[in-house]
């Protein structure tokens, strides 16, 4: 059998603990959908192209994650 990734461990122990917990389900829920729900949001309710959207929210994931990489590291 492969080798899970630290990431596709945490990911597995979120699932499960989902399964148990409502409080859990909902925020990893919510999380899941968010991006989905801005594009969506971009693209029926402000007339953006889908590449701009996707891009636009990629982009906001990625400067998400930086700033919360460099809120750890501090």
């Amino acid at each position: 059998m492969d080798q899970l990734s630290t990431h596709q461990l945490r990911s597995l122990r979120l699932d499960a603990l989902a399964r148990d917990h409502q409080v859990v389900s909902d925020l990893n829920q919510g999380i899941t959908n968010g991006p989905d729900a801005l594009v969506k949001e971009l693209m029926d309710e402000h007339g953006w192209p889908a590449h701009e959207a996707l891009d636009a929210v990629q982009r906001l994931q990625e400067k998400a994650l930086r700033d919360t990489t460099g809120q750890a590291a501090a």
